[in-house]
């Protein structure tokens, strides 16, 4: 069990440290890897953080997304203009990774940056669409060549209350590449999403703000092979990951180094072909 725990500490370590490596450090690739294709940005950048694994690989994963934004204009459905009611809200992700073989202990890091832009669609009072679109680039530590990042596509998000309850529920479809800057090979995944958030007060206040907790979860369905870990047996099979979270928040957001933060929890991961991961995230991903 402490190896283990050593294990994820290092990997989320180095994932942290490649925000400080320069994108042109290297680190030599083992001799069977083929160093343009060791990470899955697109993967990376859309499932979100966490430390992840494939019983069927002797690989492992951690994913440390950053997701700063700036909303120029919130939605607002009571406006009597249409074109009022949009809101904006500019994207500015950075994604550090960091992926281990277990087998023969070789880490390298990854980071990547992929801005976009959001736009928030009320349909009615309850009902907000949110079409997106992204592109960036990554680069990895271990010789990779860059790789080109782009992705996307509309989440749904129905919000009401009862009672002392507040509902979500959430929806997406999103298309994601990662191309190869200077070969014709890219890869990338096309994903379906389905969610259900539950939130109630809690009774007390911190930061004289009311604190509520919040459980969700959301049924990921890929329809196609996502290779994530390169070279990792069986892990083109995992097409189907779940995902239970517990959330803790407050109407009024606190403000962190001028980023806003209304949500922080912890999420549990599973799948098929034995996906497993834990991850961390600013609530229900909707």
């Amino acid at each position: 069990m402490k190896k283990d725990r050593s294990k994820i500490v290092k990997l989320i370590s180095v994932a942290m440290a490649v925000a400080f490596i320069t994108v042109g450090g290297k680190l030599p690739a083992p001799a069977d890897d083929d160093p343009d294709a060791l990470l899955n940005y697109s993967f990376a950048v859309w499932v979100g953080s966490g430390v992840y694994k494939v019983s069927s690989a002797d690989k492992r994963f951690a994913v440390l997304r950053v997701p700063l934004s700036y909303t120029f204009r919130t939605a607002q459905y009571d406006k009597p203009n249409s074109a009022d009611r949009l809101g904006y809200k500019l994207l500015l992700p950075a994604v550090f990774a960091a992926e281990e073989e277990t087998d023969t202990n070789f880490t390298f890091g990854a980071a990547a940056f992929v801005p976009g832009l959001e736009i928030q669609i009320p349909v009615n009072a309850y009902w907000t669409l949110k079409p997106f679109g992204q592109f960036g680039v990554g680069k990895d530590t271990a010789g990779g060549d860059s790789r080109y990042i782009y992705g996307g596509g509309v989440r749904s998000l129905v919000s009401f209350p009862w009672e002392k309850f507040d509902f979500g529920i959430g929806n997406s479809v999103i298309l994601a590449e990662d191309r190869d800057s200077s070969k014709n090979e890219s890869r990338g995944f096309s994903m379906l999403e389905a969610g259900l958030d539950v939130q109630h007060p809690l009774g007390f206040s911190f930061l004289n703000r009311d604190i509520d907790v919040g459980l969700f979860i959301v049924i990921s369905r890929f329809f196609n092979r996502v290779d994530f870990l390169e070279d990792g047996g069986d892990t083109e099979r995992v097409n189907l990951i779940y995902t239970a979270g517990l959330t803790f928040g407050a109407k009024e957001p606190v403000s962190i180094w001028k980023f806003d933060v209304d949500r922080v929890g912890i999420d549990y991961r599973w799948g098929n072909a034995g996906f497993r991961g834990i991850g961390f995230n600013l609530g229900f991903p909707f």
